[in-house]
């Protein structure tokens, strides 16, 4: 048996691919990289001491939160950190709200990374290094301020570590604490290439 092609119609597919093309366009839009560039060492706005802090987006199921926090080394030296960022929880209008961070917890036993041992990580200009804050919406008692959810948070002030000084980071998702386990933070990790 032969085959041979439908000459009746031999101008529908050059008529089709203007519109497949635009249609390919216009699926791309509003897409977000995978990962965000790499950040240009030694860049103008890059804060003292050489890091730039971000937060990444938030994943949010069944009561438990997980915000990607983000280090990217803007400077033009190497930088090193050990051990977890300092996250303090800010209101609207950047006051402290006396919600207590713990570093690292069992209380997430899901959330992996949360338990690790931090390891020392040095970055070299453009590279960047990663934690996660974890919390949960959860609450067990009645719905008022108390040390572990008093308000919900705008602001996280974070820093590389105790000693060095905080960013102030504006997340996308809300900070809804519950009342139920203290919101936790991992211990930075190199972030993937």
């Amino acid at each position: 048996m032969t085959t041979t092609p439908d000459t009746r119609r031999p101008g529908r597919l050059r008529r089709l691919a203007p519109l497949l093309a635009a249609g390919a366009l216009l699926s791309a839009c509003g897409t977000v990289p995978a990962t965000a560039p790499a950040a240009a060492p030694g860049r103008a706005d890059c804060p003292d001491p050489g890091v730039a802090i971000t937060s990444g987006p938030a994943d949010a199921a069944m009561g438990l939160r997980v915000l990607t926090i983000e280090m990217v080394n803007c400077g033009i030296h190497r930088y090193t950190v050990t051990g977890y960022p300092t996250v303090e929880v800010l209101d609207d209008e950047h006051r402290p709200l006396g919600v207590k961070v713990e570093s690292g917890s069992s209380a997430y036993g899901a959330v992996g990374g949360l338990d690790a041992t931090p390891v020392q990580v040095t970055l070299l200009p453009g590279e960047r290094a990663t934690s996660l804050l974890a919390w949960r919406n959860t609450l067990v008692g009645p719905v008022l301020p108390t040390p572990l959810t008093a308000g919900t948070g705008t602001h996280l002030a974070i820093g590389p570590t105790a000693d060095r000084p905080p960013q102030t980071v504006t997340p996308d998702h809300p900070l809804d604490f519950g009342d139920a386990v203290a919101p936790a933070v991992a211990p930075w990790t190199r972030a993937a290439r």
